[in-house]
């Protein structure tokens, strides 16, 4: 279903019409951490001074923001624990880049959250990517589309923040998950 990869991370994923969803058996693999598990201040001392960072989750790049790191991609659905995330949008609103809103219910890797990702990663501009519905998954589309040398940061409630830096092997394991999942009907 996917093409090939190149370093630069830009193939496209071929996405079934209507997305992907995660079947049952695999939801314990998809909770494991895809990278190293850090706490905020070494996740914070990794990224500092980079400018090809990704985060994907609400406390995550609100974490990132409010010290100072500015993400070329952040995607949140600017809800923690079923409660507003006020605060993000409030350091979102104070940042240029592009606005983005995409559809993706849980469970679910849709063709439009694919596709934003993507056109965010060949962008040059910020991106600002709010998930209507939920935003965990995209994670797995960022790893399986971001270019070496990218450094993906996501959060594992009450654990941790997971440092991925991006290459070949990394993309290669996150199009397996990927593809390993059902197809939607």
């Amino acid at each position: 279903m996917s093409t090939g990869s190149s370093p630069s991370g830009s193939a496209e994923l071929k996405v079934p019409r209507r997305g992907w969803r995660v079947p049952e058996k695999m939801r314990g693999q998809l909770s494991m951490p895809f990278g190293k598990l850090l706490d905020q201040e070494a996740a914070l001392r990794e990224v500092k001074d980079l400018e090809e960072v990704v985060t994907v989750g609400d406390v995550v790049s609100l974490n990132m923001l409010e010290s100072g790191v500015r993400p070329r991609i952040m995607i949140f659905d600017l809800v923690n624990q079923r409660r507003p995330m006020n605060a993000l949008s409030a350091s979102l609103a104070k940042i240029e880049g592009e606005d983005v809103v995409v559809e993706n219910p849980a469970g679910c890797i849709t063709p439009d959250l694919v596709k934003q990702v993507e056109q965010a990663m060949r962008s040059k501009r910020r991106t600002k990517l709010q998930v209507l519905g939920e935003e965990d998954l995209a994670a797995l589309v960022c790893a399986a589309l971001a270019p070496d040398g990218t450094r993906l940061l996501y959060g594992l409630p009450r654990k941790g923040i997971v440092l991925v830096k991006m290459d070949q092997r990394v993309r290669d394991k996150a199009r397996v998950l990927i593809e390993s999942m059902e197809e939607c009907n």
